[in-house]
């Protein structure tokens, strides 16, 4: 026997299909693996990915960074960044500091660091041109210009119904 609550699931997975799979975030997730997967081959090499590459990034840009930055920076949550920060402090990429309080940390790049970040940017650059040829400059300079104003816009803005 069939439940309500089953017969309900079914409607909507049969409603989604007729659809397409139009949901924004769904493909955005999806569009986000297969960059993942097409940016951590090339940047392996680096011994860098391109989840901690960002935070890396970041921290050479403006050091030193308290975490919380780090993630208002990358529209991360406190979590991640604790996870690549900690990744990056154990390869030696990034020092932790005390901040201006105890519950502050303070990350900095070391001399290992940047030059790891130095190693990682023509990988990265390749990267970048190989999704740029596949989809045309224009979509990739739209794409690029559209997901960072997005991300901005709907950045802390998660409601519960």
């Amino acid at each position: 026997m069939t439940s309500p609550i089953d017969k309900r699931v079914a409607s909507h997975v049969r409603t989604y299909r007729s659809r397409g799979f139009d949901c924004l975030c769904g493909n955005l997730r999806m569009a986000s693996r297969a960059l993942t997967a097409l940016y951590d081959g090339y940047l392996a090499p680096s011994g860098l990915t391109s989840g901690q590459l960002p935070v890396l990034w970041c921290v050479i840009a403006s050091e030193p960074l308290s975490l919380r930055e780090i993630a208002d920076w990358l529209v991360m949550d406190k979590t991640t960044v604790s996870r690549n920060v900690a990744a990056l402090a154990d390869m030696g990429l990034i020092a932790l500091g005390a901040g201006p309080d105890a519950r502050v940390k303070l990350a900095s790049s070391t001399p290992k660091g940047r030059k790891a970040f130095a190693d990682a940017m023509p990988r990265w650059k390749a990267a970048q041109a190989h999704v740029e040829k596949k989809i045309g400059r224009p979509d990739f300079l739209r794409a690029v210009t559209d997901t960072k104003r997005l991300a901005r816009k709907v950045q802390g803005g998660a409601q519960r119904a």
